[in-house]
Order: C-alpha cells, then structure tokens, then sequence
C-alpha cells in the first residue's frame, strides 16, 4: 500500500514507455502512436527566446529603469528662478488717481544651492538607475528559472501521457488474455472483471493525465502571453535525461557571486553612502540672492534694491535624518552578510539534494527496474501457461509501472534542482564555464 500510495502522488511526472515483447520499459523520448492533439513544437532555447522578447514582466522591468533614469535627469536640474510683480498703493482710499499713485515692483530671486547637494542628489538618482538595472536582470533570471522549470514539467507530462497510454494498451492486452481464457474455461469470469476494473483505472489516469498535460502547455505559453488556442497545441522538444553536469560544491559557491542578489550588493552600499552625503550636506546653508526695481508712476522715479537671504542653521541641523542614514548603510552591510549566509545555506541544500537524487536514480534504473522487468515477463508467460493467477500479473505491472514513475520522478526532480543552482549562481552553468 505505501508503494501505492507513493505512485499516486508521482503521477503528474512521466517518463517514456514503450511496448515492447509485451512489457513495459524504458526509454529516449519517441513519437507514439496516441491522439495527444500536440503540434507546435519548441524547443527549450525557442521558449525562452520568446518569453524574454514578449514577457509583460521584463518589459515592467524596462520601464522601471527608464523612470529611475528619469528621476536622474531631475535631480540634476538646479533650481528654477522666481519672478514677482507686485502693484503697492492701488486704489487708496479717498485717492482718485488710481494706478498714477501706485508703485510696481519687479523682483526676481535666485537660489544657489551649497554643499554639493545638485552633484550628491544626481549621484543617488544615478546608483538608483544602476540599482533598477539589477532589479531587471533579476527579474530576467526569474524569468529564465520559471521557463526551464515549466519547460520541464511539460516534458514531464508528456511522457506521463506517453507511459499511461502505453500502460492502458497493456492492459488491454491482458484483458484479452482474460478473456480467452474465461471463454475456453480455464479460469473463473471474477478474473475478467477485475481486468475490466484494471483497464477503467488506466482510462481515469490517462484523462487525468492529459489534463495535467494541458495545464503545463498553458503554464508554459503563459511566460510568453502565447493565446488559450496557441496553448494547445505546444509540444515541449527534449530529454528529460539532459541534465547538465554540476561542478563540486566549492566551484558553486564561488559562483554565487554572480547572483544578482549578491552582485548588487556594491551598489547597494553605494547608495548608502550616497544617501548619508545627501543628510549631511542638507543642513548647509543655501543662498538665494535677490534684485528688485521698484517704479513710482507718480513721480517717476525708480530703486534698485538687492537681497540676500540665508537660513539659520540654529536647531535643525539634520541631526535625525543623518543617523538615520548611517543606520541604514550600517543595515545594509549586515543585510549583505546576511543574505550571502542564507544563499551558501541554500545552495549547499540543493548540492545535497541533488546528490541524493542522483543516487537514487541510479538505484531505480540499475537495480530495481531489470528485477521489475523480469519478473513482469515471467509473470505474464506464467499467466498464459496457467501457472500463475491474474493477480500475480497486475502485481509484477504495477510494480514495474511504479518503478519506471520513480525514476522518472527521480529525472525530474534532477533537472529541477538544477535549475535551481543555475538561478542561485546567476545563470546557466555552461555559460559560466561550470
């Protein structure tokens, strides 16, 4: 029953099934003769060729650097200049001269900043570009991640449709060993039944297995806004057997430095500083200089005047604001300790995993699934001969079946764990030399 059990949960995995000499085995990915609806073909490279060129997510992305890159052109802008009119002495009561007695003031004001605060707030835009940047290539990595592992939960549920149908024709076959049997009376009808009962089973899998095949066609066109109708008919190219070749667990580690959320870390601490520069330059005093000309109508005259105007920094020197910001840089150093620590972690549990799986695998194919096969072949010429019962051959099918879904479950979880390092270490191992 566990073994059972176990096989139910693995269902949505597969791998390649083929009838052959009437039993079931293992095999490279080939067409077989099933109505699956599959055209379209793409290949992993084609998918995320597409994903990236029409991914709603990366194209977010983009328009968040072009606004960060905004926001550095406005913080290098100095201040605009002031221009006031103002009109003195109009409409003075029990004085009918009206606009004669008044005086017009033109007055026009300039503020120049000090400290350096245009060339530090331009600086801090400028990192914030750089930072929007890391955040993109981030979530193009995400992306990539997300393909290959939808990319291989499609070839996972193709070869599932592959084995169950395949399983269902043996069954079929069995059933019809049954039933001439039952006919010629050399068993009792109970046996027919319950390979009737046997082959209704496999007809419920194979629809519920055609349906997770439809659901990973859609979860894969997704990435790429691909139509409901151009969903349908995706068919995923590949082995799930391609699993690249990882390095040891030190040459990994080493790459972790490529992982974004570690490589952004100088910049991060950048910004930091940029942002404490910009604290403590605030308090320093600006300038504004002013220039009016004041125009009496009455008499004609005219006077010049001119201003300087200068804040007083008596209390408010910024003093909060600038421990605030020496927190932050000193939060963001322990944050990157932090972060690299749980990455090593990460990645020496995936390194783990990965082994382990990889054992396992090598267990199944090599030890259990020739026993299997074996006794799969044994049981149905006993069955045919009259030696053993129809019990005995749906237990040898059921045990290889199994077996063959373990390993395939074993295959997937080998190229899903590798996609996961690659993401961890920034990127395809191949590209990087690993």
């Amino acid at each position: 029953m566990a073994l059972h059990t176990r096989f139910k949960r693995i269902l949505p995995s597969c791998f390649a099934v083929v009838i052959s000499s009437g039993t079931l085995s293992l095999a490279q990915p080939a067409p077989v003769a099933h109505p699956d609806g599959v055209a379209g073909s793409v290949t992993l490279a084609q998918a995320m060729e597409l994903a990236l060129s029409r991914s709603p997510i990366l194209m977010a992305g983009e328009a968040a650097v072009e606004a960060a890159a905004g926001r550095g052109v406005q913080a290098g802008l100095r201040p605009n200049p002031e221009l006031e009119i103002e009109v003195e002495d109009v409409g003075v009561t029990g004085d009918e001269r009206g606009l004669d007695a008044s005086i017009f003031v033109v007055r026009a004001a300039q503020t120049f900043e000090r400290g350096g605060k245009r060339a530090k707030r331009r600086r801090a835009a400028l990192i914030e570009v750089e930072l929007a940047r890391w955040d993109a290539g981030t979530e193009r990595l995400d992306l990539m991640a997300a393909v290959k592992t939808r990319f291989v939960d499609l070839l996972a549920a193709q070869e599932r449709v592959r084995m169950v149908f395949a399983a269902h024709e043996l069954g079929s076959k069995v059933r019809n060993v049954a039933a001439e049997r039952v006919k010629s009376g050399k068993v009792s009808p109970l046996e027919l039944t319950k390979a009737d009962v046997e082959l209704t089973g496999r007809r419920v899998e194979l629809r519920r297995a055609e349906r997770e095949l439809s659901a990973a066609r859609s979860a894969l066109a997704l990435l790429w806004n691909a139509p409901i109708s151009e969903a349908g008919k995706l068919r995923a190219e590949g082995s799930i057997r391609d699993v690249p070749e990882l390095p040891g667990l030190a040459a990994l580690e080493a790459a972790l430095a490529n992982n974004p959320d570690v490589a952004r870390w100088p910049t991060e601490e950048e910004l930091a500083q940029a942002v404490v520069d910009q604290e403590r330059a605030a308090p320093i005093s600006d300038v504004t200089l002013s220039a009016a000309v004041a125009h009496e109508r009455e008499s004609g005259s005219e006077v010049v005047e001119f201003a300087v105007s200068v804040p007083l920094p008596l209390f408010d020197r910024n003093q909060g604001n600038i421990a605030a910001a020496l927190a932050e840089q000193e939060g963001a150093r322990q944050g990157q300790l932090a972060v690299a620590l749980a990455l090593r972690a990460e990645l020496a549990g995936e390194w783990q995993e990965l082994q382990a799986t990889k054992e396992e695998a090598a267990s199944i194919e090599n030890e259990m699934l020739p026993g299997a096969r074996r006794a799969f072949e044994a049981a149905q010429q006993g069955y045919r001969s009259g030696k053993f019962e129809y019990l005995d051959v749906l237990d040898a099918q059921q045990t290889l079946f199994e077996g063959e879904m373990q390993l395939l479950e074993a295959l997937s979880d080998l190229r899903q764990t590798a996609v996961r390092i690659e993401r961890l270490v920034g990127g395809s191992l191949r590209s990087q030399g690993l």
